[in-house]
C-alpha cells in the first residue's frame, strides 16, 4: 500500500536523521593508529608479565627441588614425634592406674567385717570384679555389701551366690560377690 502525505511541508512530523560529523582522513587513520597501538601495547605488556611469572615459576621449582630433603626429614622427624607422643601416652596411661588395684585391695581389706574371710579375688573386665569368701552368717554378708557401697571405688555391688556348707563339723555361710570399681 503506498502512502502519500498530503499536509504541507510545515505541518509534516519532521523525522530526525542522524549525521556524523565530518571527519578528515588524518583524524580517522590517527584513530585507527591509536587503536592498533594500544593492542600491541597491551600484547607485549602481556608477554613480558608471562614471562616474569614462568621466571617465578622455575625459581619456585628450584627451591622446591633444593629444599625437598629438609621437607623429607621433617616428615620424618613428625613421624617420629607422633610415635614418641604415643608411647608416652601409654605410659601415662599405665601410670594413672598403676596403683589401682592396690587401692581396691586395701579398700577391700578395709571394708571386710569380722569373721570374714575372702577366698578369691578376681577380675572379670578392666572393671568388673568377683569375690568369693567364707563367714559364719548372712549378716555378715551384708554388712560386707554394705561396706563396698559405702566405699568411693565400688559400684553396683550385687550378690551372686550365697549358700551354707561346713567346714570341719563347722556351719558356714559360702558367698560370691560381684561389684564393678571404676578408676579415679
Amino acid at each position: 500500500m503506498i502512502r502519500i502525505n498530503l499536509l504541507p511541508s510545515e505541518d509534516r512530523v519532521k523525522k530526525r536523521r542522524f549525521h556524523l560529523p565530518e571527519m578528515s582522513t588524518i583524524y580517522l587513520v590517527a584513530g585507527v593508529a591509536i587503536f592498533f597501538a594500544a593492542i600491541i601495547f597491551t600484547s607485549v605488556m602481556q608477554q613480558h608479565k608471562a614471562k616474569v611469572l614462568e621466571k617465578k615459576i622455575e625459581e619456585a621449582k628450584e627451591e622446591s627441588k633444593r629444599l625437598a630433603p629438609q621437607l623429607a626429614k621433617i616428615k620424618q622427624i613428625t613421624k617420629e614425634r607422633e610415635e614418641v607422643n604415643q608411647r608416652l601416652s601409654i605410659i601415662t596411661s599405665l601410670d594413672r592406674y598403676r596403683y589401682f588395684r592396690v587401692r581396691i585391695l586395701n579398700d577391700l581389706s578395709y571394708k571386710l567385717p569380722a569373721n570374714c574371710w575372702l577366698t578369691d579375688f578376681s577380675e572379670v573386665s578392666p572393671n568388673q570384679y568377683n569375690f568369693d569368701g567364707i563367714t559364719f552368717s548372712n549378716y555378715t554378708v551384708a554388712d560386707m555389701m554394705t561396706n563396698l557401697v559405702k566405699s568411693p571405688l565400688f559400684t553396683k555391688v550385687d550378690l551372686r551366690i550365697a549358700e551354707k556348707g561346713t567346714i570341719k563339723d563347722r556351719e558356714v555361710m559360702k558367698f560370691s560377690l560381684s561389684a564393678s570399681a571404676m578408676p579415679q
